[in-house]
C-alpha cells in the first residue's frame, strides 16, 4: 500500500524526487530534433512542432501515475486549441501503446518514443516526465513525477510564454 501511494505521488522513478524543493527544473537549451511514429498513423517530426507552445509528456502504458495524469493533459488540449499536447511513449512494448491510447481516451498526439529522444531531451530518471518547450523549440521547464499541482503550474508556464508571444508581436 505504501509503495502504491509513493508510485501515485511522485511517478513511477528509480530514485525518490528531492522533497526539498517545490519548483520545476528549469533546464536550458533547445529541445532535440526527432522524427518519431504517431499512432493516429504517419511520423511527426520536432520541425512540426516548432512555432507553437508544446507540452511534451513522457509516459509509459504500465506507469498508473502517467495513466492518472491523461484527462489533465486532454484538458490541457482543450482549454488550449494554440498549444500542442505530445505524448512520448516510452519503455512500453510497441503493440501495446495504440490499444492503451484508445483505452484511456487520449485526445492528444501520442509518438513512439525511443532511447535518442529521451536523451536528447536530457534523459529521464522515472515517469512521467513533463517539458514545456516554447514556439521556438527551446525547453522552458521540466517537470518529474506526478505532483500534486503539476496542471496548475503547466497552464501558468503556458500563459507566461503566450504572453510573452503576444508582446513579441
Amino acid at each position: 500500500m505504501a509503495l502504491a501511494i509513493a508510485l501515485a505521488l511522485f511517478g513511477c522513478t528509480s530514485r525518490q524526487p528531492n522533497s526539498t524543493s517545490d519548483k520545476a527544473v528549469k533546464p536550458k537549451g533547445p529541445a532535440p530534433e526527432f522524427e518519431l511514429e504517431n499512432v493516429a498513423g504517419g511520423k511527426l517530426k520536432a520541425a512540426d512542432l516548432k512555432g507553437k507552445v508544446s507540452i511534451i509528456d513522457f509516459w509509459a502504458t504500465w506507469c498508473e501515475p502517467c495513466i492518472a495524469e491523461i484527462p489533465k493533459f486532454n484538458q490541457l488540449h482543450e482549454e488550449y486549441p494554440n498549444v500542442q499536447v505530445i505524448g512520448i511513449t516510452v519503455m512500453s512494448p510497441h503493440e501495446d501503446i495504440k490499444p492503451k491510447v484508445k483505452e484511456v481516451g487520449m485526445k492528444y498526439t501520442v509518438l513512439v518514443g525511443n532511447d535518442d529522444v529521451a536523451d536528447g531531451f536530457g534523459g529521464l530518471i522515472g515517469f512521467p516526465t513533463t517539458f514545456v518547450v516554447t514556439k521556438d523549440w527551446k525547453i522552458y521547464k521540466k517537470y518529474l513525477g506526478a505532483l500534486p499541482n503539476k496542471q496548475d503550474r503547466i497552464k501558468k508556464d503556458i500563459e507566461a510564454l503566450l504572453a510573452a508571444d503576444e508582446h513579441a508581436d
